[in-house]
Formats: C-alpha cells, structure tokens, sequence
C-alpha cells in the first residue's frame, strides 16, 4: 500500500512537470531578467507558449459553460477562481481596459479610447493583499503561502532594504496593508534562518541547509 502511494505521488508529480507551460529554466529567465545574452530568445519562447495557451481559452469556455456545475465544482478551487481574477485585471492593465468605462458585463460597451490611466503600483497592491493576505505568521503555529518573487529578488546576494524590497516587487509604497504583508514574509524567512538583518536592510545567509527547506517553502507557495 505504501508502495502504491508512493508511485501515485511521484506519477503526480511527473504529471505536473509535463504539463506546466513554461520550462524551470525558462521560469527562471523570465524572472530573472539579468542575463541579456538568453533574454531575448527566452521572450520569444514565452510568448510563443503564451499565444498558443491563450488560443485554448475558447475551450475553456466551452468546458465551463456546458460541463455541469457540480462536476466543475469538484475540479476548481478558490484559489483557481482568485486566479482567474488576477489574470483578468492583468490582461486589462495590458491593454488598458481599466478601470471599465461601460456596462461591466458587455465588453462592447467600454471606452477604451477615453480610459484614465491605471496606477499600476496601487493595482499591484491590491492584487498582492488579496493573494499573500492570508500569511500565517511562525508565532501563530504556521505559514501561508510565500511569494516566490520576493525570493528571487532578495536572494540576489546584496542586503536590501524595505523599500527597495517593495520597488522591485512594483507595489505601492503608500499601501501599508500589502507593506505588512511583506514584512511579515520577511520576518518568516529571518525566522527560518534564510535571511539575517544587517542594520536596516535584509541579507540572504545562503545556509548550507537551505536547498531542502527552500524547496519546502516553495512547494506550499
């Protein structure tokens, strides 16, 4: 029985390998948008798998509006549903469709000509307040979810400070809920032994131990 669960588990896990849309390396330089000499090659590769996921989105439609509500139930969480939301307003800031001037429901109706520009760190805020929020602080016996990108921004090796914490994450510094919501990621990777402060700003101590317990985190974010 142990044998079989353990084979369900890792067929589980090979399943999500095949079937997530970008590579770890291209995941990797998408974030990290450092190393120009493979930037370019990877944007091309990204928006190449981008169009051709975004040409299935009839599909979906499909399945969501004729597949009976009590089986989709089973099969999308809350999370998807928030995430569906988040890719929503994401796909509206890119085109600038918002704020919505017209009937919300009939995408006809908008002005997208006489639109007023979005403040894109506020819409940030908002989005991370609702996505991170719910963080558990290690004093109240647990975590929530990480951001993976606040990671690889403080893992670069120099020490940073707050503010250039929430720069790079392109949220507005004004926000002071979404700021508390960082802070509280911060001190959980302090805690844990990931970071150390150095005055006023945060180091990543890179310990010998890391790659296991990074791994872990990661995997619940």
């Amino acid at each position: 029985m142990v044998r079989y669960m353990d084979d369900v588990s890792a067929g589980h896990t090979r399943n999500l390998k095949r079937d997530r849309l970008l590579s770890e390396k291209e995941r990797e330089r998408l974030m990290d948008r450092k190393d120009k000499s493979k930037l370019a090659l990877n944007d091309a590769r990204v928006r190449k798998k981008l169009s051709n996921w975004l040409k299935t989105l009839d599909e979906v439609f499909l399945i969501f509006n004729n597949l009976p509500e009590e089986q989709s139930w089973s099969v999308i969480t809350h999370e998807d549903a928030f995430k569906l939301l988040c890719l929503a307003a994401r796909a509206m800031k890119i085109k600038n469709y918002y704020p919505i001037a017209g009937i919300v429901s009939d995408p006809y109706t908008w002005d997208i000509e006489n639109y007023e520009p979005l403040d894109h760190k506020k819409c940030n805020a908002l989005l991370y307040r609702a996505k991170f929020g719910d963080y558990i602080a290690p004093s109240k016996g647990g975590m929530g979810k990480l951001d993976k990108q606040l990671i690889t921004i403080i893992n670069t090796g120099a020490a940073m400070s707050m503010d250039e914490l929430i720069k790079g994450l392109g949220i507005d510094p004004g926000d002071s809920e979404a700021i508390a919501v960082v802070y509280g990621e911060i001190k959980f990777l302090e805690a844990v032994g990931f970071i150390e402060k150095v005055g006023d700003r945060w180091q990543w101590t890179n310990p010998t131990d890391s790659k296991p317990k990074q791994e872990k985190i990661l995997k619940k974010s």
